[in-house]
């Protein structure tokens, strides 16, 4: 599984969801809008294409949850 942080360049809801429920994307964003995530080394091809299609960025960083905090 490679860690990432996504930023979320689209404001369209459905695309969001669709997205989320493909990569198994969590449904929460933190407050400076970013969404931590695990996700399969076998879908990161289609992963790398749907950021390069505008949908989001994002970049590999080893986030973990201390305590029931997020920790970047």
């Amino acid at each position: 599984m490679a860690k990432v942080v996504i930023n979320w360049r689209t404001r369209d809801r459905d695309a969001i969801r669709l997205i989320r429920e493909k990569f198994g994307i969590p449904v929460y964003t933190t407050v400076n809008g970013i969404t931590p995530a695990d996700i399969k080394n076998e879908d990161m091809t289609m992963f790398e294409e749907t950021a390069r299609c505008g949908f989001f960025a994002f970049w590999r960083h080893n986030w973990c949850i201390k305590g029931g905090v997020l920790v970047f």
